[in-house]
């Protein structure tokens, strides 16, 4: 549109529409497979649209909008590093556009649903997202990517794809692509290096995809509920932008996803889904931001809003909700046992490219395992904690930073239990692990 022809800012903050939720539900999966339990009908074109209104292009001096609307709304990234995405966007642009763009969905955190739920009850919010995000970057083609065994995803999306197809939408194109079902396939390098025919594992990139990703071409790689935010963004700026995150509770084997304001507390959280109140044990502690994350003592962030958590990278000292996700270990479950479990599933996972991911997670694993079996002496603790540092910042991809930080706070949180453990003692009641550990195949 001619910059004479734009219709003023006043008048176009006039038809702003008031903030929607994501998702505006309850969405429960079974945690061992995520089968899904509970929740409403895929919302259809039609109801997205006396939702949402149509979508608004992106292109040109909108695009130029969009952008803008993406440094004011402060929008991160929400796979769980929280990187500005303004900076992403910026830094394609910069680098000539004419690229790609990629809506990651291949939710490899076994502990989160979110995507799923995204792409289950709103699929057209996502695509809105991925269109528009391809109209302002002048993108060559747009991608979604989905793991091979999100059936129930994967029909959700064909179905909307055919919806908007039927009412001839003028977008670009997207191509629904997969990768296997494992821990890494939705690591961003892993995204890019199976897009570009290889395994779907993290490569060695010395260039950020933003300025040369696939084929050589600027990249942008973007979770759903980024997308599905920037889709809200299109339609009405920065104010239109729903603050509170999207999150998924792992307790009593079922993954609940929800959409809380960002004033409640994880107390408070907890209360609302049953899991807390008159009767009921609080939780012993909690594991936020994932497999990746951090364990804390429950009291200490029990009276933490979520707006307190959110848009924080994970880290031992400010806990983080990272990917969305909160886990609470019951009263009588035991810290070390769940570590354990986890880090032998982290373990398993590598992408075995590295020697702090083939060697030192699997060491991490099995000198945690040791300890919460009740076999290891002090020695083994002075070692773990060697192990922690050794393994720390120092692998190809995330995994064994995170598999670091999850045996740090660990030893922190339970140090109570760790004392038991080394004295042959069970430290509480608590049979099995609570955490949904996937299989691992080779």
């Amino acid at each position: 549109m001619r910059p004479e022809l734009r219709p003023a800012t006043a008048d176009r903050q006039a038809y702003r529409p008031a903030p929607v939720p994501l998702l505006g539900c309850l969405v429960r999966y079974r945690a061992a497979d995520r089968r899904r339990l509970a929740g409403p009908r895929p919302e259809d074109l039609v109801d997205h649209l006396d939702r949402y209104g149509a979508r608004p292009s992106a292109r040109g001096w909108d695009g130029a909008d969009l952008i803008a609307a993406l440094d004011a709304a402060a929008l991160t990234g929400r796979g769980g590093a929280h990187f500005p995405a303004v900076a992403k966007w910026r830094a394609v642009l910069a680098a000539g556009g004419s690229g790609y763009v990629v809506a990651n969905a291949a939710e490899g955190e076994p502990a989160s649903a979110k995507d799923a739920a995204l792409l289950q009850h709103r699929p057209h919010l996502v695509l809105d997202g991925l269109a528009a995000a391809a109209e302002a970057l002048g993108a060559a083609g747009s991608v979604l990517w989905l793991h091979d065994n999100a059936r129930d995803t994967r029909m959700a999306v064909d179905r909307a794809l055919n919806e908007r197809r039927a009412a001839s939408l003028a977008e670009p194109p997207v191509r629904v692509l997969s990768g296997p079902e494992h821990y890494l396939t939705g690591e961003s390098s892993a995204v890019l290096n199976a897009l570009a025919g290889g395994p779907a594992l993290p490569a060695f990139r010395l260039v950020p995809a933003a300025r040369a990703g696939l084929a050589g071409r600027p990249t942008l790689v973007q979770n759903v509920e980024t997308m599905a935010r920037v889709a809200l963004l299109a339609r009405g700026g920065a104010e239109a932008v729903v603050p509170g995150p999207l999150v998924t509770v792992a307790a009593g084997g079922v993954l609940t996803v929800c959409e809380p304001p960002p004033n409640v507390t994880l107390g408070g959280l907890l209360w609302r889904l049953g899991l807390l109140g008159p009767g009921l044990r609080p939780p012993r502690a909690i594991l936020l931001g994932g497999y990746g994350g951090a364990w804390a003592d429950w009291l200490s962030v029990a009276d933490r809003t979520l707006g307190r958590l959110d848009g924080r990278r994970p880290s031992d000292s400010v806990p983080s909700l990272g990917a969305g996700v909160v886990a609470p270990l019951p009263s009588d479950g035991c810290g070390l046992a769940e570590t354990a479990a986890v880090l032998g599933y982290l373990a398993r996972s590598s992408a075995r490219q590295c020697g702090p991911c083939v060697f030192g997670t699997r060491d991490l694993a099995d000198t945690v395992a040791r300890l919460a079996a009740g076999r290891a002496r002090r020695a083994d603790v002075r070692r773990l904690h060697r192990l922690i540092g050794e393994v720390d910042g120092r692998g190809a991809c995330a995994l064994p930073d995170g598999a670091a930080r999850l045996a740090r706070t660990a030893l922190s949180v339970f140090h109570h239990d760790l004392d038991q453990h080394l004295r042959g003692r069970r430290c509480h009641d608590g049979t099995g692990t609570v955490l949904p550990i996937p299989v691992v195949t080779a």
